[in-house]
């Protein structure tokens, strides 16, 4: 059963305007959705109707197989939860508390159990400070959270966001994607809209391209961004990762399906060409001298000690210089470092609290981590707390996997469910990790 589907999907406003015409949509339970597409293609409108903000002039809108109906409406607006693209629009209330307190009011709950959810949405969402603040007086960033706490405190199923992203730097924009992720985590269906080609291709799990009130394409992300002709048509930005890749392609040096992150991009490089590496020499070494290649500080070096990688110095050079190594034999992989991930309870489950933190002192002390780096409310809270420094805390997993292709031992500390995504792409990345559950 979907989580959500429009079957023919029809919205013509007042004046006229056809804003969605035969739309069929569908987002399965626990799915990350991207919808993309250029200003006026009907993004926003076909987000209304998940929720039954709006009625269509034509069609379906089923929610977990139900169609919306007066008769369901209240159920619908608990199980499907929308942040609006512009958080002023969504907050009203003279403190941030109360802002988020006014959804679970609405829908008649407790005072003791407002007042709890509400606690545990500050906490989640890093917001603790903001409490007693007015939101007219925060920062964009800020905004968008307390919006997205004020909807997540009601506790839906699914999560629609429009342009989460918009407006936002950087670090904003990666810390509110690692939110959606950790609340993945927990099972809900994240469906997004965005213009931001580069995030849906990393991203999302699949891909809707709206153009002109229609459906222009669907698919895996990999499918979707592997037509250069289509992207082109749909008038979006290609993604600089597979723009890269084509560019390689072109010139011989990458093959195979089109990548959707550096590690894949790296993944792609043709085997023969890796044959000739750059190292710095260990020693000095003369033109045509064996070496062996080895990793010190992320960093490949051309060695006298076997390690079981070796090949020829192309040119000399002294100590500490750089020079090529061709006719590289062995596996590169076995000098990679190795990742431990630590899995931190979700807030769910009752977040960092209980805790021992003698446990993970002493799992870092025997893992001898090099990088380390947090991802999640809950793992965040526990390097704080035990005054850690992280050397990552956005898009942790692709971060630790590229320390450890560099020889370095990294520990991942991951909330609850993202814990299960960080060891999925380690598998299949074939990098040695251990796994530990506090």
């Amino acid at each position: 059963m979907n989580a959500i589907e429009t079957i023919g999907l029809e919205h013509i406003y007042a004046d006229g305007t056809v804003a969605l015409s035969g739309v069929d949509f569908e987002a399965n339970p626990g799915e990350r959705v991207a919808v993309l597409g250029p200003n006026g293609s009907g993004k926003t409108t076909l987000f209304y109707h998940f929720n039954g903000l709006i009625r269509p002039t034509a069609g379906e809108v089923r929610v977990f197989g139900k169609n919306i109906s007066k008769e369901n409406i209240d159920t619908v607006r608990r199980r499907v939860g929308i942040v609006f693209q512009d958080p002023d629009s969504q907050l009203f209330a003279p403190t941030v508390s109360e802002d988020i307190a006014f959804g679970p009011k609405n829908l008649g709950m407790a005072a003791q159990d407002i007042k709890d959810r509400v606690a545990e949405a500050l906490r989640r969402f890093d917001i603790e400070e903001l409490a007693k603040k007015n939101p007219a007086n925060i920062s964009e960033g800020q905004k968008r959270r307390v919006a997205i706490a004020g909807v997540v405190v009601m506790e839906p199923d699914i999560l629609v966001l429009d342009e989460p992203t918009c407006g936002l730097d950087a670090c904003g924009v990666a810390g509110t994607m690692e939110i959606l992720d950790e609340l993945n985590g927990e099972g809900k269906t994240i469906i997004i809209s965005t213009h931001d080609t580069e995030l849906a291709a990393s991203w999302a799990d699949r891909v809707y391209i709206l153009n002109k009130g229609k459906i222009f394409r669907k698919g895996a992300p990999r499918h979707i961004f592997a037509d250069e002709k289509l992207i082109s048509e749909a008038g979006l930005k290609h993604p600089a990762i597979v723009q890269t890749f084509r560019e390689f392609h072109a010139r011989g040096i990458s093959k195979g399906d089109v990548p959707l992150s550096v590690l894949e991009l790296m993944d792609s490089i043709d085997a023969k060409l890796m044959s000739i590496r750059c190292a710095i020499a260990g020693f000095d070494v003369s033109a045509g001298n064996e070496v062996y290649l080895g990793m010190k500080d992320g960093m490949l070096v051309a060695g006298s000690v076997p390690t079981g990688v070796k090949g020829k110095a192309v040119f000399g050079g002294k100590k500490g210089e750089d020079i090529a190594v061709k006719d590289v034999a062995g596996d590169l992989q076995q000098l990679a470092g190795s990742i431990t991930i630590i899995r931190v309870p979700g807030i769910i489950e009752g977040g960092s609290r209980a805790v021992d933190i003698g446990k993970v002192r002493e799992i870092l002390e025997k893992e001898n981590a090099r990088k380390i780096g947090a991802m999640g409310t809950s793992a965040k809270v526990l390097v704080n707390k035990m005054r850690i420094k992280c050397d990552f805390e956005f898009d942790v997993a692709q971060s630790g996997m590229l320390a450890a292709l560099r020889g370095f031992n990294a520990v991942i500390f991951a909330s609850g469910g993202m814990a299960e995504r960080v060891i999925e792409r380690v598998r299949e990345k074939k990098i040695k990790h251990t796994y530990f559950t506090l």
